[in-house]
């Protein structure tokens, strides 16, 4: 293991910590602690399916309630557009129950195929599937009730 495969993985693993947890500072110990353990991990056939199944392990435990309310720029007129609907995302991603919201962050955002997901959840292929129908039906759905609020 090299201090490349650090510098490489390091920004991805933040994000992907920040899609699931919404807390940047979190993210930025929970991706340094996975990167600290891959490194010292003799027996590691694959760092970086290695790195996400630890990343994600992080989420399995049971932490303080924390509410994470994503605001949109108060000036609409010095905003871009991409800005509320980074929000909209965003919050719609953190109305998912944890699994589902793992499985779409693995799949969608990391580029993970169905078994390396299943295998760094510590799922079954059909699971994954069914979570990632669930996951994506309730995403659907949760931006749908935003945009019939009238946010555009």
């Amino acid at each position: 293991m090299s201090d490349g495969f650090v510098t490489e993985r390091y920004l991805h693993l933040r994000r992907a910590a920040f899609l699931m947890c919404g807390d940047w500072a979190l993210a930025d110990d929970l991706a340094r602690t996975t990167l600290a353990r891959v490194l010292t991990e003799l027996d590691v056939t694959d760092p970086e399916l290695w790195s996400y199944a630890d990343l994600m392990s992080a989420f399995k435990k049971p932490r303080g309630r924390r509410e994470h309310v994503f605001v949109a720029p108060s000036d609409p007129a010095t905003s871009t557009g991409g800005d509320l609907h980074t929000v909209l995302v965003l919050d719609a991603l953190h109305g998912l129950h944890p699994r589902c919201r793992a499985v779409l962050v693995l799949r969608h955002f990391c580029g993970l195929a169905i078994d390396e997901t299943a295998d760094a959840l510590d799922l079954d292929d059909s699971r994954v599937l069914a979570f990632e129908a669930e996951g994506l039906g309730a995403f659907e759905s949760l931006l749908n009730a935003a945009r019939t609020a009238g946010v555009r």
